[in-house]
């Protein structure tokens, strides 16, 4: 292989790599040991992944060596060569790799419009393989509705591409691309999963015997609604860019908390089902169909100070994806407070009192979000309006559930039916102040 300093394959392939290799060139090839053309091994990576991206990766297998020395057929340790740069490859190699697999522009520029092509063929492939891929978490979201359209692949592929920088241009250079490699370790995940899933599938090898994803890329679906009643906001491409913005050992599961639809329009019912549920990811529907929300990293709680932490993200998903990062200018993240006569009532993230990046008032159905908020880098105004009206509202939480002993509080007193978050939340709604709080008689819960 050229990318190996001339190593041998059993140096650079395990015994059942290499038997699964064979079987994956010997499929492509109907059977021929050195006969593979492009247009056969098209043909049968198209039954697999995207079409697009089957040619765009013969294009880079069959590129002439030399000008003027068509690559007619390639041999196995050609045919190997995506699955070795993908499972053990450097940048360079990545770089090469992608540069060859699309429309060039002199020697070290690219089209970065056929970059944003290619990148949605990669998430399109990825969700096809994963819907017909034995034991995965797809089909638990496809079965409650998550879809994959293809505006919404669409707007990932075009998401993803931001980190190229804000003002892209038809062209740019090799060096600009090695740069977004380095910035987009999702699209490497998902890239990587593709081709190795793609050689495993036509090499009749289980996924198991491959090295495995350290990270998940899509979390595990858990205490999924039984509503008829019930529709996603949002798509599967939307899960897969909001999962790849939350720490890493919160992406292997969401718990869904909260949708209004089933849940009822209601803010101390919604408190009810979030507080004490650890991180929470908001996926607001607003009058003018735009989709955004945030995550927050601290169990709700209600407080007049501020809560969270520099893990906390705003992102909009419709019309476009981006996310927003923590500046550190002050540590604004999240806020939830109820029956204050000179506070703010409601749930807010980012900015301050009255000049929320995202709010959701008290009295349910009204949110806001402003122009600017410096609690977000590159923050922009996540709704159409400033003043929004919500059409819909869904809330999960990120990770596992906190663990917290199931009869006791953090001193081990026990309970009172005070101290049930959702009757207590409706209690502060409706403005009962808790004078008995802590007031608990020997025994009243026995």
């Amino acid at each position: 292989m050229g990318n190996s300093n001339g190593k041998r394959e059993s140096d650079l392939y395990t015994a059942e790599e290499l038997r699964m290799l064979e079987a994956a060139y010997k499929n492509a090839s109907g059977g021929a040991l050195e006969k593979l053309n492009a247009e056969r091994l098209v043909e049968a990576w198209s039954q697999t992944i995207e079409r697009s991206l089957a040619e765009s990766t013969a294009q880079f297998l069959f590129m002439a060596p030399k000008p003027g020395h068509p690559c007619v057929n390639i041999q196995v340790r050609k045919f190997a060569e995506p699955y070795y740069i993908m499972e053990r490859g450097t940048i360079d190699m990545k770089m090469h790799m992608l540069l060859s697999s699309i429309e060039r522009v002199g020697p070290d520029n690219f089209n970065t419009k056929q970059l944003e092509q290619y990148i949605y063929s990669v998430i399109k492939s990825y969700v096809h393989l994963e819907s017909t891929s034995k034991g995965s978490n797809i089909k638990d979201w496809q079965d409650l509705g998550f879809i994959s359209t293809e505006r919404s692949a669409c707007t990932l592929a075009k998401g993803l591409l931001r980190n190229l920088g804000k003002d892209l241009e038809h062209t740019m250079r090799g060096e600009t691309l090695e740069r977004w490699l380095h910035l987009t370790p999702q699209f490497l995940q998902i890239w990587r999963e593709v081709f190795v899933q793609l050689y495993a599938r036509h090499g009749g090898s289980k996924r198991t015997h491959f090295k495995e994803m350290e990270i998940p890329i899509l979390p595990q679906l858990c205490d999924a609604p039984v509503s008829s009643h019930y529709r996603p906001i949002i798509e599967l491409p939307h899960v897969l860019f909001v999962n790849a913005q939350l720490p890493r050992e919160l992406r292997h599961k969401w718990r869904f908390l909260f949708s209004s639809k089933i849940n009822g329009e209601s803010f101390s019912t919604m408190l009810g089902k979030i507080m004490d549920k650890g991180p929470t990811l908001f996926f607001i529907e607003d009058e003018d169909q735009y989709i955004f929300g945030g995550y927050a990293p601290e169990s709700w709680a209600l407080k007049p100070q501020f809560g969270g932490d520099d893990s906390s993200v705003l992102y909009t998903l419709s019309p476009a994806m981006r996310c927003f990062n923590a500046t550190g200018y002050n540590d604004h993240y999240q806020y939830l407070n109820l029956n204050q006569q000179t506070m703010p009532n409601g749930l807010g993230m980012g900015g301050q009192f009255e000049f929320w990046g995202l709010w959701i008032d008290c009295m349910f159905g009204d949110g806001q979000s402003v122009e600017s908020c410096t609690t977000y880098r590159d923050y922009v105004q996540l709704s159409k309006r400033k003043q929004f009206k919500i059409r819909n509202l869904e809330v999960w939480a990120a990770g596992d559930l906190p663990v917290k002993t199931e009869d006791q509080d953090g001193d081990g007193q026990k309970r009172s039916v005070l101290d049930n978050v959702e009757e207590r939340a409706m209690l502060e709604i409706a403005g009962k102040k808790m004078h008995s709080e802590g007031l608990r008689e020997p025994g009243m819960d026995d």
